[in-house]
């Protein structure tokens, strides 16, 4: 009989040596390990389940650094700057409407952010109660009521929200937000609105500038950009949402100031929801400066459309200064016959067609169209009076 072969010897880094006795020593030490474990976490638990008021006591001396005047600098953000040795009026109060009150600082204090305050929002309509206090904030803390957003306002120079909710009596749970944003002028609140603006929103027969989407009704009244918003689809909410918003449209004043270039806006073929209101660098060029845009339906096309009211001499010069750019690059740029005193160029570049013509105080015409010569024909009707 053969004898069963040797096993071979490991090879490599194998171990061949195993541990079957652990020393006094590790066990102790691994004992006294897992109480000291147990014993941390004891105290643990109990330090949390005791209240130590003196963990949260304030400290006055840790504030007193900052109880000193700010020198050199204004003491809010939003503060202008102060050179050192400058000093501010002495303290005057000045009415600004709607109860509203701006407040100068004493000699060589610093400016502190006024609160936002003013009259209190109120509705008389049978159905509804105010659920709480009229609500105000400028532009110092609007972020506080909708961050997020409140940069793209203040961009339109916002001023101040005033805003409530009121409840929707004899329903559970119903009620309807009201804000008000005031801006500091009737542009920038129109500005403001058309950003938001819903495309797929439904006009409002009480207000020009205004829509109705979802649960909400929004518009421009003036210098405000008005939002009323129910909080559910039911009838009776709807209802006083609308009634709400008709008469927020008939109590709040209205005023168009700088608004000429949105009304100039032809209505024919305008497609509401495009409207737009660019303040600077309109189409990237910066002499096109409170521009107003939007597309039109023109023979089966889309058309943009932009116009711009400025002094004759702005409108000459914004012309010229359009003319020049567009013969840049290769464009392909051809005088066009006057058109009811309007002068008029067209530029082709890379298969995209421009109209642009200018008259007195107004510059504008068709931009990025692919047809030229319905790009010519809408702003040669439109200067005739044809498309109205």
């Amino acid at each position: 009989m053969v004898a069963p072969a040797a096993a071979k010897p490991p090879t490599g880094t194998r171990k061949t040596f195993r541990r079957t006795k652990v020393s006094t020593v590790e066990r102790v030490v691994s004992l006294i390990t897992v109480v000291l474990l147990v014993v941390i976490g004891v105290a643990i638990w109990f330090k949390g389940k005791h209240y130590n008021p003196d963990r949260f006591a304030l400290n006055p001396d840790a504030l007193k650094s900052t109880a000193a005047a700010v020198e050199g600098k204004s003491g809010t953000a939003r503060g202008a700057d102060v050179s050192p040795g400058e000093t501010k009026t002495a303290v005057k109060t000045q009415a600004v409407g709607e109860g509203e009150a701006t407040v100068e600082p004493a000699e060589g204090a610093a400016a502190p952010a006024p609160a936002a305050k003013g009259g209190p929002l109120e509705i008389k309509l049978d159905g509804l109660k105010p659920m709480s206090d009229t609500e105000f904030y400028n532009a110092d803390n609007l972020f506080e009521k909708i961050d997020g957003r409140a940069p793209a306002y203040l961009n339109f120079n916002f001023q101040k929200l005033r805003c409530r909710s009121f409840s929707i009596t004899g329903t559970s749970g119903s009620f309807v937000d009201v804000y008000e944003y005031r801006f500091d002028t009737p542009v920038n609140a129109f500005g403001m609105f058309a950003l938001e603006r819903d495309p797929k929103g439904g006009p409002l027969a009480f207000a020009p500038d205004g829509y109705a989407s979802g649960m909400g009704f929004f518009f421009r009244q003036g210098p405000r950009y008005i939002q009323v918003m129910a909080s559910d689809q039911n009838a009776k909410t709807l209802g006083l949402a609308k009634a709400i918003a008709e008469d927020r449209a008939k109590n709040l004043p209205d005023d168009d100031t700088g608004l000429d270039a949105r009304r100039r806006l032809p209505v024919t073929g305008l497609d509401p929801a495009s409207v737009q209101f660019v303040q600077e660098n309109a189409q990237g060029q910066a002499f096109l400066k409170n521009v107003f845009q939007a597309n039109y339906d023109f023979a089966g096309k889309k058309l943009p459309f932009f116009l711009m009211v400025a002094t004759p001499a702005d409108a000459a010069a914004a012309w010229k200064s359009y003319l020049d750019f567009a013969g840049q690059f290769g464009s392909k740029v051809t005088a066009l016959p006057d058109v009811n005193g309007a002068k008029v160029f067209a530029a082709q570049n890379f298969g995209s067609f421009k109209v642009i013509y200018q008259r007195d105080g107004e510059i504008g015409g068709v931009v990025d169209a692919d047809d030229g010569d319905q790009a010519r024909q809408f702003v040669e009707k439109y200067l005739e009076g044809q498309i109205k």
